[in-house]
């Protein structure tokens, strides 16, 4: 029996679960900071101390819950999830801790000695390995077939994701595919692939009962263009071996010059001397898109595809329909 591409896909943390055993952690009298759970949690840079703060302002609230032990780096207490900081700062003082005259904490009471499995670093470890695993080419690519996938989010707690294939060179759509399932992985910054592949996978799944996928698939997010190298782009790529090309609609990483860019334009992105990406633009006015190769194809011939596929809209028809395709499905 054929492996699902859905089995390829490491197991995923519960980060909400490992939130809650770190908060258990803080002592009585004891405060942390929300960048402090995030190296706890594996993430040095603290690029999740965003969710966190979101995390905290709207978790399930028991009672018993020490969530007003977490505070903000320079001391402020920050919001509660009651609404209300002054009943914030009325349990830190129940607890011992010391308020300033503005309201502050007195850090010299930061606990940050945790236990951990570090759920982000392992991830992050994961990603490097798809990395390595990514293959620059395979064969001089000459599709006839394109598609674009996308997510987008309903309230409900559920993604859709949408498959649109078209004809190489006409671009009219010639199939599409949508799939809805549960998000369970929060948004993090570098961390998108463990938010979105799950739906994807299953998505891809789901057209390849039904037929071949597309020559070369185009991903709404990033390729190589990524801190580790490895945008959702690339680890859809290595995970379902097959060419994948990323289009990013901001710049994750890197610099790039787009000072006077006009429409047809390439300019390159580099992060630390290595060329990880083109900015290009379809119009004068319009903003910059991000294009970096995924898996088995070369940064020139993901920069030639995502070009060729720019007509009237700022991003490759691929991503445009797929985009579209997502918005319509979650009003329905």
């Amino acid at each position: 029996m054929k492996r699902t591409f859905s089995e390829s896909l490491c197991e995923l943390p519960d980060l909400r679960s490992e939130v809650l055993k770190l908060l258990a952690q803080v002592p009585v009298g004891q405060v942390t900071t929300y960048g402090d759970l995030a190296r706890a949690l594996g993430d040095e840079k603290t690029a999740s101390a965003r969710w966190l703060g979101a995390f905290f302002k709207d978790h399930d609230h028991q009672h018993g819950c020490t969530c007003h032990r977490v505070v903000r780096s320079n001391g402020e207490i920050g919001m509660y999830v009651t609404g209300d900081p002054n009943e914030k700062a009325g349990l830190l003082k129940k607890d011992g801790v010391m308020l300033t005259g503005l309201g502050n904490v007195d850090l010299a009471c930061r606990f940050s000695d945790f236990h951990s499995v570090k759920p982000l670093k392992q991830l992050k470890e994961f990603q490097f390995t798809l990395a390595k695993r990514r293959q620059r080419k395979s064969q001089e690519l000459t599709p006839r077939t394109f598609a674009g996938v996308d997510c987008a989010y309903r309230d409900d707690g559920n993604a859709v994701g949408a498959y649109v294939e078209l004809d190489s060179e006409t671009l009219a759509v010639t199939f599409e595919e949508s799939v809805v399932a549960p998000v369970e992985f929060p948004y993090i910054p570098g961390f998108l692939s463990f938010r979105e592949m799950p739906v994807l996978l299953l998505l891809l799944d789901k057209v390849r009962r039904r037929r071949d996928l597309a020559d070369i698939i185009f991903v709404d997010g990033n390729g190589i263009l990524h801190p580790r190298r490895a945008g959702i782009a690339t680890c859809l790529g290595v995970l379902i071996n097959r060419p994948t090309l990323g289009i990013g609609k901001s710049l994750l990483c890197g610099s790039v010059d787009t000072k006077r860019m006009r429409a047809g334009d390439i300019r390159p992105v580099y992060d630390n001397g290595e060329l990880i990406g083109n900015a290009l633009k379809t119009k004068n006015q319009s903003k910059p898109i991000f294009a970096s190769p995924g898996n088995l194809i070369s940064l020139e011939e993901a920069t030639l595809f995502a070009k060729a596929t720019m007509t009237k809209h700022r991003t490759p028809e691929p991503i445009f329909y797929a985009d579209r395709f997502t918005k319509q499905l979650r009003k329905n």
